[in-house]
């Protein structure tokens, strides 16, 4: 299985060598089907670095430079998410400027994710059921995206109970084009038909099975609202608010000091109905504020995480296949727990990411 660069980390590529003076990276990046000999159009940085004092090693930071490839969006309908192929190349040179031995290549797969400070460098995460909670609430009309890693060569179930009865199974098949890589299992059954899914994901080393319980929210006067975000995986995770919501609007603008005098006339005079302090620049900025029903406290790290995130859309309520671009505007928050709260609940302001007038130009 390919090694997986999170790019809102570092990471770094240590190249060492008793004789080393340079070393040169070469950094292929693209998308796509996966290519053992990356064409020359997809090489797009040559760093060559020295060794300091003689320390005999130099080090390479990539993941900003990759990351300039990758351009998360709202994709409906499709299964496909932000990952780029990488290809490093790596040449030692010693001070009389000849190699030491030949260049070594890496492949790597690269997503828009992180690691916390507490998993160290290079963080690896976690792969197959590419979501930290194992609990997903949703309406009971609703189903469900299950973000799976789809592997090179191995095949992945995606099991769907009624209780402890099997009733479907969707086999995620084994890919090497990296607009494929994650797939979002999309239920083919009726919502009503399951409350437990079982992922069972196949690396070579044995099959690990991860079990995600799924439980309807109840019924509410208010209209449930389907917020997706970029999780610390790099994919595409979506969260139910379905209790009170409000929406407000807050515009801003410039002024200036017109004259308003009539001097065609003659007498001079003014219109009493002219507007002496003129408006320029005026726009409109909405938000809305959000809140959980009553959740499981597990959902501390998908809050934690949809604080994190760059990235954060809102299903239009009125159009189902539309998108709004949120951006959190609630900045601290503090986690609960049963212990300290008894129930569990959050309440999130967003403001829409966009003006409210179309200054598009």
């Amino acid at each position: 299985m390919e090694a997986i660069i999170n790019t809102r980390s570092p990471y770094y590529i240590k190249v060492s060598d008793s004789l080393l003076a340079t070393a040169t990276i070469e950094l292929y990046i693209y998308s796509g089907a996966y290519q053992s000999s990356p064409s020359s159009s997809d090489l797009k940085y040559t760093i060559t670095k020295s060794e300091l004092e003689t320390n005999n090693y130099v080090v390479f930071e990539i993941s900003e430079l990759i990351r300039d490839y990758i351009l998360n969006d709202y994709y409906t309908g499709s299964s496909a998410t932000n990952c780029v192929w990488v290809r490093t190349t790596i040449t030692k040179k010693d001070s009389s400027g000849s190699t030491i031995g030949s260049a070594s290549d890496t492949d790597y797969l690269a997503v828009d994710g992180y690691g916390y400070f507490d998993e160290g460098a290079n963080p690896v995460l976690d792969i197959g059921y590419m979501q930290s909670n194992t609990i997903i609430y949703r309406p009971s009309d609703e189903n469900i995206a299950i973000p799976v890693f789809r592997d090179n060569t191995n095949n992945t179930s995606v099991k769907y109970y009624n209780g402890s009865s099997l009733i479907y199974t969707v086999t995620i098949t084994a890919t090497t084009n990296s607009l494929n890589k994650i797939s979002y299992s999309g239920t083919p059954i009726s919502p009503s038909a399951f409350n437990k899914v079982e992922v069972v994901s196949n690396y070579g080393s044995g099959a690990v099975t991860e079990t995600i319980n799924v439980y309807d929210l109840d019924c509410s006067k208010y209209t449930p609202i389907k917020v997706t975000f970029i999780n610390k995986f790099g994919i595409r995770q979506e969260l139910w608010f379905d209790k009170r919501s409000n929406e407000s609007i807050e515009a801003s603008s410039n002024t200036y000091k017109a004259s308003v005098m009539d001097f065609s006339t003659s007498t001079p005079s003014y219109s009493t109905s002219g507007h002496q302090d003129v408006t320029l620049d005026l726009v409109g900025k909405e938000s809305i504020v959000m809140n959980t029903g009553y959740i499981d406290e597990s959902f501390n790290e998908v809050f934690r995480q949809l604080m994190l995130s760059e990235l954060v859309w809102m299903q239009d309520p009125d159009d189902s296949s539309s998108y709004l671009p949120l951006r959190p505007k609630t900045q601290s928050l503090q986690f609960k727990t049963r212990v300290n709260d008894k129930l569990v609940n959050y309440t999130v302001e967003f403001d829409f990411a966009f003006d409210k007038i179309n200054t598009i130009r």
